[in-house]
């Protein structure tokens, strides 16, 4: 290749890399950069590709230590910037490739043969990167029961059904969706695609509905095929008498009238399943529009309290938000319509314990609706849930904060949630997207958006999902800087002022605010990353095995004995679990033999903490239910236990925990069984 390509990103690694005499960490890199290990370790990916393609040898990572290129390889890569055209354009990594790849000949071949040649000059890699490449595309399709069809003398085509054709097209188009907003795809920015998009636009507006833009220039892109394409998408359990009258389905006619009808109802599906509309929502929910999917998402919000061992405060709330989704998710369910969700992997990086709960307690929504749940969906369902779960109550001030996110309802208020954790003592106004701010000086001291804006209130880019360099931002900004001085060093200084001298005030003062604001910036960030699971509690007292009988009420106050002794829980915890045990019968047993006894914080529970009892004789709840194990959970608040659920769930739902545990005759074994499972698992994520 005549031309060297690298992005900004890539090329400010490399610097950092040539500049140092010693290891960098990908920890070092991320903060040099503002991007998590992540991103990071895929920039490393692209800058080794173009290292390749130079002839010059790939960075390697030492483990422990970082990256450190050998001075020979320094000279050869600066000889390579200095003598040729370096041009900052984007270098995809693999996983990019395969799906513009896929997308590429898509949206290209019916107007024109797609060749090898054609794909390598538009990814900027050489023919055998794409060949192999080519591999992983051929591997995808077959998951997909799809397959790569090639002719000599049209190129490459995808071969399969049409409706799961276009769904992996939406899938990926929206994972590839930042790349297509920086001006990357330019084969997407056809003048027909266009047009079809302010088509599908000026619909939205005439639904008074609103969509997320995404998803309207995924739609638009495929257009063209519908009317060039020589097959069209069947659904063969429709029910067209529904269908018909719809608002969507009659407007779709009246601006795309030369498409097939088949095609009409393809693009009515889509509008229907994708809506966002805060007043549809309303129109929907007050009229319970379908009383089985209001009863469904008001079914999965106690599923998941039960799971998630907390209460929602504002249920209705959260039932009324789940009803639009659930309502509109069920065409994509049932047609094969999914279109993805770009911040699942975010989601399941950022909020691993809340994803997992939230999959296990969407294992009620399938068997409801008799179909897969996919994890893009479940994504956005955790969303949705971690929005609504109760902060603690803290004192507000005077700081008042936008929120501006244009990535739909469920991202915004999960945004929402975790900058109240961050900064308590602040005012946070609303969440709103980035076309209606008008006057925002009047109403906001600070913005926190995931778009660039032009303000003259300051502003902060951070990713719609946060990452800890995204908290150390918000943090260190001067206004919150400020804020957290005056806050913070206040509410101590007055307890301590009247052990101080007069003259020693202001130094005393402003020495306490220095450290107060690095300490808190700290703990901040740990808080987040500490590890609170089942191994990290439980040891050799808070393992009991039982050999004498109990009633199940006995059986409850022994298991809480050890909670009791170490203070984490008051004896009315005990009494309250018992209560409602009697009054909504066994439904704390999380699986056979299992009970995971727990109360909420108000009920008497002093800090998180976790014990285990086994029994040899069966404790008896009922005809039909038995319990061998205890586990009592003394919940703090609505979120620091998730991990620990999550590891109960992998312990006794994914292994055969209970048989396992049963066949030890001592605290010890069952310790070492519980930590190598465990460690095991966390070791894989």
């Amino acid at each position: 290749m005549g031309t060297a390509y690298i992005n900004e990103r890539c090329r400010k690694i490399l610097t950092l890399l040539l500049m140092a005499e010693d290891y960098i960490s990908l920890q070092q890199l991320a903060e040099e950069t503002g991007v998590s290990k992540r991103s990071v370790y895929y920039d490393l990916c692209k800058v080794n590709e173009w290292l390749t393609e130079q002839g010059i040898s790939e960075l390697e990572v030492v483990r422990g230590k970082g990256i450190l290129i050998s001075e020979k390889d320094k000279n050869m890569i600066n000889e390579v910037i200095d003598h040729k055209e370096v041009e900052e354009s984007y270098v995809f990594s693999p996983s990019e490739r395969v799906k513009i790849i896929y997308c590429y000949i898509l949206i290209t071949h019916l107007s024109e043969a797609v060749y090898i040649d054609k794909i390598a000059e538009y990814c900027q890699v050489s023919r055998n990167t794409i060949f192999n490449d080519m591999r992983a595309v051929v591997a995808q399709l077959q998951e997909y029961n799809l397959t790569l069809v090639y002719e000599k003398k049209k190129g490459y085509k995808i071969s399969g059904d049409v409706v799961r054709i276009r769904a992996l097209f939406f899938m990926y188009f929206n994972s590839l969706y930042p790349l297509f907003e920086a001006g990357v795809l330019d084969f997407l920015y056809q003048e027909p695609i266009r047009e079809h998009y302010e088509k599908l636009q000026a619909i939205a507006e005439e639904l008074n509905t609103k969509y997320v833009k995404g998803v309207l220039f995924a739609l638009a892109s495929l257009v063209p095929l519908m009317y060039k394409g020589a097959r069209r998408p069947y659904f063969p359990n429709l029910n067209m008498d529904k269908l018909l009258p719809t608002p969507e389905y009659q407007i779709v006619q009246r601006y795309f009238p030369d498409l097939d009808e088949k095609e009409h109802i393809y693009l009515c599906l889509h509008l229907l399943g994708s809506r966002v509309a805060e007043s549809v929502i309303d129109e929907m929910f007050d009229n319970h529009a379908d009383q089985s999917v209001y009863e469904i998402s008001k079914a999965l919000v106690s599923e998941f309290e039960k799971k998630a061992c907390i209460e929602f405060e504002d249920k209705e709330e959260l039932e009324r938000a789940l009803f639009l989704h659930i309502n509109s998710s069920m065409y994509r369910y049932q047609y094969g319509i999914q279109i993805g969700n770009p911040l699942s992997d975010d989601i399941m990086r950022e909020y691993p314990n809340l994803f997992d709960i939230t999959k296990i307690a969407s294992k009620y929504l399938e068997q409801m609706i008799g179909l897969p749940i996919p994890d893009s969906e479940i994504a956005y369902l955790a969303l949705h849930f971690g929005s609504h779960m109760k902060i603690a109550e803290r004192p507000e001030d005077h700081l008042r904060i936008l929120i501006v996110c244009v990535n739909g309802v469920s991202t915004g208020n999960m945004l929402k949630r975790e900058i109240q954790k961050l900064l308590p003592y602040a005012e946070i106004l609303d969440v709103v997207a980035a076309v209606d701010l008008l006057n925002v000086h009047e109403q906001c001291d600070l913005i926190i958006s995931t778009v660039k804006l032009k303000s003259i209130v300051p502003v902060i880019i951070v990713r719609p999902i946060l990452t800890d360099y995204d908290r150390k931002a918000i943090l260190n900004h001067r206004l919150i800087e400020r804020q957290k001085k005056t806050t913070d060093v206040t509410e101590l200084f007055e307890v301590v002022r009247k052990y101080v001298d007069e003259e020693d005030y202001e130094s005393l003062k402003k020495d306490l605010a220095k450290y107060m604001q690095g300490e808190s910036v700290k703990r901040q960030i740990s808080d987040g990353n500490k590890k609170t699971g089942l191994v990290e509690f439980l040891a050799k007292d808070r393992i009991r095995i039982e050999r004498e009988t109990y009633s199940w009420q006995e059986a409850i106050r022994k298991s809480g004995e050890m909670l009791l002794e170490a203070g984490s829980i008051e004896r009315c915890y005990l009494d309250n679990i018992i209560s409602q045990i009697q009054y909504y019968g066994p439904y704390m047993f999380i699986t056979k033999g299992i009970v995971l006894a727990h109360g909420k914080p108000e009920d008497g529970a002093n800090c998180l903490d976790v014990s285990m009892t086994v029994f040899e004789k069966p404790i008896h709840f009922t005809e039909f239910y038995d319990a061998q194990i205890i586990i009592m959970l003394a919940v703090e608040d609505q979120e620091k236990h998730l991990k620990i659920l999550r590891d109960i769930m992998n312990l006794f739902e994914e292994h055969n925990g209970l048989h396992e545990i049963m066949q030890k005759c001592a605290k010890d074994e069952i310790l070492v069984y519980i930590n190598q499972i465990l460690r095991e698992e966390n070791t894989t994520e």
